[in-house]
C-alpha cells in the first residue's frame, strides 16, 4: 500500500507548488497583475496629459501658436517669436499613448510531467521493497 501512496503524495506535493494551479503559478500571476496595473495607471496619466494639452490647444489661442510655431509652421516675414512659460505644452517631446502589455502565461510543470514524476517515484519504492524482500537481511530480523 505504501507504493500508491507515495505516488499520490508526490504528485500532491509537485501540482500544490509547480502545477498548474500551484503557488508558483500564482505568484507569477500575481506579478503580471501588478505590472498590468501599473501599466494601467501610467495609460490613465499619459491620458489625462493628452487631454490637458487639447483643451489648451481648443481654448488658449496663445498656447495653439506656440504649438504651430514649435512645430515649425510660423508664418514668415518679420515676426517675432514670444515664449510663452507655464502652460506644460511647450515641451519638444510628445507624449506616447502607452504600450500595449499582454498578459505572459503562467509558468508551470504540466500535469503529464507531474503524472510521471509520481509513477516513477512509486516505482522506486516498489523497486526498494523488491530488492529488499529477495536479498538476505544481514543482522536483526
Amino acid at each position: 500500500m505504501l507504493v500508491p501512496w507515495t505516488s499520490i503524495l508526490v504528485y500532491t506535493f509537485f501540482s500544490f507548488f509547480w502545477g498548474q494551479n500551484g503557488l508558483y503559478a500564482q505568484k507569477h500571476l500575481e506579478a503580471e497583475c501588478l505590472r498590468l496595473s501599473e501599466n494601467q495607471a501610467k495609460l490613465e496619466h499619459t491620458s489625462k496629459d493628452i487631454r490637458k494639452t487639447k483643451d489648451n490647444l481648443m481654448r488658449d489661442d496663445d498656447a495653439l501658436s506656440v504649438y504651430v510655431r514649435q512645430l515649425d509652421y510660423g508664418r514668415g516675414g518679420d515676426e517675432k517669436f514670444v515664449r510663452i512659460k507655464g502652460l506644460g505644452i511647450a515641451l519638444n517631446n510628445t507624449p506616447s499613448a502607452g504600450q500595449v502589455f499582454y498578459a505572459a502565461a503562467p509558468d508551470f510543470v504540466p500535469d503529464i510531467t507531474i503524472k510521471l514524476i509520481s509513477i516513477s517515484f512509486g516505482l522506486v519504492v516498489l523497486l526498494f521493497f523488491l530488492i529488499r524482500d529477495f536479498l538476505p537481511w544481514r543482522g536483526l530480523p
